[in-house]
């Protein structure tokens, strides 16, 4: 899992690894469909025009799926919080299936305007991106991986010994989305109470502390065995001094209304030790107060006292603090300890207990109907009948491995990906049927479709394909 790849050079800015896996995957489609789609009449800028229309529909369908099937992260029903939440795609995610619904809304938007009036056979067209399509899909998956979205359930001890599933599957916590549902059980215990708690968010945990401690910064309780925190050295009874290189300050939190933080920051602007910055997290906002000496911490509380029963004001240290607002990207933690009056420096990444990693296999298993696909081709019978050997394959597949993810589920244990999945197989078996009585029976050796397998004979047929001065027949 790698969140940014890189930053670039002078900006700054961060490469992120699921925003390469889907360019590089556009591009791939995109080069790819330049041998592929003229030989269905379709010029390849007229091809890029429609990746570009798809690619656009697609992640919008995704996302309005997503914010479907997770409608509790969006507590704003407003038109303008969804709206909002829409293009914050980072907050959350998208879901493939909804890419086929906005995709197919893009395609026959260009069905009707451009192909229609250039006489392509839609199903001839659908044939020739249909392994487009899978790699594009393989790719993708991968920059699910490096985002460390979409894994699967916890694999039980019995898998764990197989390196594809316990090592692939060991997430940086810091940064995986799976840390809100494996460490916190506040918002998912009602949906997932299985896997909620199983792990602390750091590899250790701390000693409990009251916010009139004289000195409230984190000390080690207990370090989880085997975790990397234990591989690393940390022991119980180290004080955190230090966390990424900069001192473990005391750190206060006011989360309250506008006012409320405007007046806490005018009660205690000019207090000697104390700096102020505001913070956002998905709960709300709130004001954030670094003290750098324990013994102010009381001079500070007494400041807002006036706010106490308006306020929730809440006592911790840097190392909380980041931790729970953990910048994504970023996945080592480095701590100074003090210990027997020493102190030393632990650096680890946390990591995930093993998960499935369905995002590698549907990967894999996207490759390999790649190749089947490209070996078919010259077996066809009937236009179209590529598509619907993608779209059966992959309903098969996404099934099964939706099986072994972590979803919410529906009516007879289902999974909404999982229904969608039957739909695609019955819609796949009609097809084929309606495409049997109206589509021309293809003799043996038809046309290749670009790069894959060869034709026997088919000289005439690809002249009369890339010729613009015969029409085609429309589908």
């Amino acid at each position: 899992m790698q969140q940014v790849l890189f930053h670039f050079p002078l900006v700054g800015w961060p490469l992120y690894g699921f925003g390469a896996m889907l360019l590089l995957a556009f591009v791939l489609v995109v080069q790819w469909g330049k041998r592929r789609s003229p030989a269905v009449g379709l010029h390849w800028d007229r091809f890029t025009d429609m990746c570009m229309i798809l690619l656009a529909t697609g992640i919008g369908g995704a996302r309005i799926l997503y914010m479907i099937q997770y409608s509790d992260k969006f507590p704003d029903k407003s038109i303008p919080g969804l709206v909002f939440a829409f293009f914050r795609i980072w907050d959350g995610g998208i879901v493939f299936y909804g890419s086929i619904f906005g995709g197919l809304i893009g395609y026959l938007f260009f069905r009707h305007y451009v192909l229609k009036p250039l006489r392509v056979n839609g199903w001839q067209l659908a044939d020739a991106v249909a392994p487009m399509l899978a790699l594009g899909m393989a790719i993708g998956r991968i920059g699910c991986y490096l985002n460390g979205c979409c894994w699967g359930q916890v694999a039980c001890p019995e898998y764990q010994p197989v390196p594809v599933s316990a090592e692939l599957g060991k997430f940086p916590l810091l940064t995986a989305h799976a840390r809100d549902q494996v460490v916190f059980p506040a918002n998912d215990r009602s949906r997932l109470p299985e896997i909620c708690g199983l792990q602390t968010t750091t590899g250790f945990s701390l000693r409990p502390k009251t916010e009139f401690a004289t000195d409230p910064r984190s000390v080690v309780l207990r370090v989880e065995p085997g975790s990397q925190a234990d591989h690393a050295g940390l022991k119980a009874g180290d004080k955190i001094v230090g966390v990424n290189g900069k001192p473990n300050h005391v750190v206060i939190e006011v989360v309250g209304s506008q006012n409320d933080r405007n007046e806490a920051r005018a009660l205690l602007t000019g207090t000697e030790g104390a700096n102020l910055s505001d913070f956002e997290t998905p709960s709300g906002s709130g004001l954030l107060v670094e003290v750098a000496e324990p013994n102010s911490v009381p001079v500070v509380l007494g400041k807002l006292a006036p706010l106490r029963a308006k306020c929730h004001t809440s006592v911790d240290d840097r190392l909380v603090s980041d931790v729970r607002q953990w910048p994504r990207g970023d996945a080592r933690l480095t701590l100074t300890v003090e210990r027997n009056g020493q102190t030393e420096t632990v650096s680890f990444t946390p990591r995930t207990v093993s998960f499935f990693p369905t995002q590698v296999y549907e990967t894999i298993s996207m490759l390999l109907l790649m190749v089947l696909l490209l070996a078919f081709q010259p077996f066809r019978r009937h236009h179209g009948q590529l598509i619907v050997l993608l779209m059966l394959c992959y309903a098969i597949h996404r099934f099964l491995n939706e099986a072994i993810r972590i979803e919410p589920t529906y009516r007879f244990g289902l999974t909404l990906s999982q229904w969608i999945s039957v739909g695609i197989f019955l819609t796949g078996l009609l097809l084929e049927l309606y495409l049997r009585a109206t589509q021309t029976k293809l003799p043996p050796g038809q046309v290749a479709l670009g790069f894959g397998a060869k034709s026997c004979d088919n000289t005439a047929v690809v002249q009369s394909l890339t010729d613009t001065s015969t029409p085609l027949p429309t589908q």
